[in-house]
């Protein structure tokens, strides 16, 4: 039974299993108790009942409920009462227990044994947990009000800024409350309001004369300060117009403000009194600027009342600014008269040194040798030397060109005196002369230098003639005018005494020395040299290719086919033969060209001869035909000049020494290429043929053609009508009767029977009817296809070549080598060069 129990007690957990090691005692949970003896192994937990609680392990009784709570059957901890309730007693069992605040209470917490009472300025409806304000403009004076309707207006006079006042606030001065205020209202700029409690806006009292209030809500009204008056109800003080001032407080009226009286002056509005009339200035009554005493006038006092206070400045002083106190005296150089407002200057080439000045007669003129270019001067300047000066006359005068003027004072043109011999003066107004430098003459009274003439020279300043100027000497000369010493003549030339240019020697000559006196210093050029410019210190030695004579201009050039490969060389005796197997095309040259591939170069050659077509020849330096092989059986080669001969095509054969294929026979046909002789052409087997000679292969008998077997041609049949190589087939649907024309040029058929010819290809030109294409020749190129002649084929320009046929471009001439128009190979450049 004992069992039966536990098992019930763990599956509704109400026992509590200790760990092992610790006694096997199970401990009731919370919100239980134990009723079972204290040495029972197994203890009986009963719920804690309604009203009380539990919260530790195994525990022999429950807790009664505290006051604020309630606990259910079972409960491990009390459950509060929410806020708004309350519960008085111990052992509440539910939720119910919880009491609603009654009317007039709160309670803003949970778990309350009793509710708080309503404070005064607020309301408490049943059950609330929190308390109500009164509303702003009311208040509540008790404890313990229940509705909004508790809530009483503010009595005039009162207000209530807040909400939750148990009171209304009496309404300060300066401000008025009606009914329910929650504000207080202002008294207006202008009144004022004494006593405190206003209820209304009549309560604001008028400001009275002589008073103001400038911000609203004032309890006393301010005095008009001084300067200015108030009427009754003024917000601000209205300020006394400039030229007016009011020394005493609470005027009431613009009556109230005086006028400056004359002599004073009040420049803004408001003032107390009035500012005293500064000297230089007058100020009538009223006024409210200073008028300063006009241009020529000053008034040394203070006060001044009217105009008539300003005095004339005395003869000899001046005013030039308004507002003057006194007068500035006259300063030197000027005359005031009385009453000026400025000086006056004395005259240009006048002066007057001392101040205070009263007319024009005071004014002295400038005596003889000096002057005043300006007006208004206290002196006069003396004349400088290189000038002179005319009484009465506003300036100097500058000594002319040519002359001078040694000492100050001078008083007319007369004192100028001439350059002397040998000297000049370029420029006017001038104190000395200049020295007339080397090179030049100088006349008595110049105004320029005058230079010697070329070819002479003068190495002493202060000359005075051209006959100090003296002719260079032989073996010198100047080419410019005014030197002063001779320049000695080059090399390469000479010079006669006075030369004013050098004489050069001629070409084929030379004149190493510097110095000579006549052509005969001239020597010739010896053998193997040359001069090629006149005017030359040495002669060139003949480059290699020439050879030079004696007094030669110009080096003579060793003749095509041959060559000269040392300098120096003296006659035509030097030039040597090409030797076999090379040669020079053009003269002049230094060394021989190897003969190319492809030709033959015999001693002296001045150009390769080609290997004829048919043959070749492989290695360079060929010295005569018989170098040239005949190309071997199953080749040719179609142009001179070749290096090898090329494959005979598929369909011909080439017998030894060939310059064209020769085409196997119509109706037989030769598949490979370097056949030798007509025995290596093959019949066409039976129904085949040949529509022409040079086949590769035989076709089926038809197309195209007519044949009298109808049906059927018999092996090796050549009795067809073909349309040869070179023509093409143009109106393939008559098959009975072709029509053959001839390609056009510009265009080649290399086999019979085609319906269109090929395009010539670009380095190749194509004539009317063509069966291949032809080659433009070395030394040219054709860069585009289609060419019809050899007249399309254009020659290299200089600077490029081409050694092979058939070229759409030419190949730039390398460093070191030259290449004329039409070039087929490079030629080196000669040594030296």
């Amino acid at each position: 039974m004992k069992a039966l129990l536990l098992l019930a007690l763990l599956s509704i957990g109400l026992l509590f299993v200790l760990p092992a090691g610790v006694n096997s005692y199970l401990y009731c949970s919370p919100g239980t108790y134990d009723t079972t003896p204290a040495n029972s192994s197994v203890e009986a937990c009963v719920n804690c009942s309604t009203g009380s609680y539990q919260p530790y392990y195994g525990q022999q009784s429950c807790y009664s409920c505290p006051p604020g709570s309630y606990c259910e059957d079972g409960m491990s901890y009390p459950q509060s009462c929410p806020a708004g309730t309350y519960q008085p007693i111990y052992g509440g069992a539910s939720a119910q227990d919880c009491l609603q605040c009654p009317n007039g209470t709160y309670n803003p917490y949970a778990g309350q044994s009793s509710c708080s009472i309503c404070p005064s300025g607020y309301f408490c409806a049943a059950g609330s947990n929190s308390a109500q304000p009164c509303p702003l403009g009311t208040h509540s004076p008790t404890a313990g009000s229940v509705t909004v309707q508790a809530c009483l207006q503010c009595p005039s006079g009162t207000y209530t800024p807040y909400p939750g006042q148990s009171s209304c606030t009496i309404c300060p001065s300066g401000y008025f409350c009606p009914v329910g205020a929650n504000t207080t209202q202002p008294c207006p700029s202008g009144s004022y309001q004494p006593i405190p409690g206003s209820v209304t806006v009549q309560a604001c009292l008028q400001c009275p004369n002589g008073t103001y209030t400038a911000n609203p809500g004032q309890s006393t009204c301010s005095a008009c300060p001084v300067g200015s008056y108030c009427v009754a109800g003024a917000s601000s003080p209205q300020p006394c117009r400039s030229g007016a001032y009011q020394p005493v407080s609470h005027s009431v009226s613009a009556q109230a403000c005086l006028s400056c009286p004359a002599g004073t002056f009040s420049a803004n509005a408001g003032q107390s009194s009035c500012s005293i009339c500064p000297s230089g200035y007058f100020c009538p009554v009223g006024a409210n600027s200073t008028q300063p005493c006009p241009l020529g006038t000053y008034s040394p006092a203070t006060g001044g009342v009217s105009i008539q206070i300003c005095l004339k400045c005395s003869s000899g002083t001046y005013n030039s600014n308004l507002g003057q106190s006194t007068c500035t005296i006259c300063p030197a150089g000027y005359y005031c008269l009385a009453g000026a407002n400025s000086t006056q200057p004395c005259p240009i080439s006048t002066y007057q040194p001392t101040t205070g000045a009263v007319s024009a007669q005071a004014c002295l003129s400038c005596s003889a040798g000096s002057y005043n270019p300006y007006p208004g001067q206290s002196s006069c300047t003396i004349c400088p030397m290189g000038y002179y000066c005319v009484n009465g006359i506003n300036g100097t005068k500058a000594c002319p060109s040519g002359t001078y003027q040694p000492t100050i004072r001078a008083t007319s043109v007369s004192s100028c005196l001439k350059c002397p011999n040998g000297s000049y003066n370029s420029n006017t107004g001038q104190a000395s002369c200049s020295i007339c430098p080397s090179g030049y003459y100088c006349l008595a009274g110049a105004s320029n230098t005058i230079p010697c003439p070329t070819g002479t020279f003068s190495a002493i300043p202060g000359s005075s003639s051209v006959q100090a100027c003296l002719k260079c000497s032989a073996g010198s000369y100047n080419s410019m005018v005014g030197q002063v010493s001779c320049t000695i003549c080059p090399t390469g030339a000479f010079c006669s005494v006075g030369s004013s240019n050098t004489q050069m020697c001629h070409s084929g000559s030379f004149q190493p020395l510097e110095g000579s006196i006549s052509a005969q210093a001239c020597v010739q050029c010896p053998y193997g040299t040359y001069s090629a410019n006149p005017g030359q210190a040495n002669c060139l030695t003949c480059p290699t290719g020439y050879f030079c004579v004696n007094g030669t201009s110009s080096p003579q050039p060793c003749a095509s086919g041959n060559y000269q490969p040392i300098p120096g060389r003296v006659s035509a005796q030097a030039c040597l033969k090409c030797p076999n197997g090379t040669y020079v095309a053009n003269p002049g040259q230094s060394a021989c060209i190897t003969c190319p591939s492809g030709a033959y170069c015999p001693a002296g050659s001045s150009n390769a001869l080609l290997c004829p077509a048919g043959m070749y020849r492989a290695q360079t330096g060929g010295i005569s035909s018989q170098d040239c092989l005949g190309c071997p059986a199953g080749t040719y080669s179609a142009y001179p000049g070749q290096s090898y001969c090329t494959n005979c095509p598929a369909g011909y054969f080439c017998t030894a020494g060939a310059s064209t294929p020769q085409a196997c026979a119509i109706g037989t046909y030769q598949p490979n290429s370097n056949s030798i002789s007509a025995q290596a052409c093959l019949k066409c087997p039976n129904n085949t043929f040949t529509s022409g000679g040079g086949q590769s292969n035989c076709i089926g008998c038809g197309w195209y053609y007519y044949y009298y077997y109808y049906g059927s041609c018999q092996s090796g049949y050549d009795d067809t009508i073909q349309c040869i190589a070179g023509t093409y087939q143009n109106n393939a649907s008559n098959i009975s009767a072709p029509v053959c024309s001839d390609c056009l040029a510009g265009s080649y058929s290399s086999s019979a029977d085609q319906s269109s010819c090929n395009t010539c290809p670009a380095g190749y030109f194509c004539e009317v009817g063509s069966s291949i294409p032809s080659p433009c020749p070395a030394g040219t190129f054709q860069p585009n296809t289609g060419a019809v002649s050899i007249q399309n084929c254009s020659t290299c320009p200089a600077g490029s070549y081409t050694t092979n046929v058939g070229q759409t471009s030419c190949s730039t001439c390398p460093v070191g080598y030259y290449c004329e128009a039409g070039s087929k190979n490079t030629q080196p450049c000669p040594s030296g060069t």
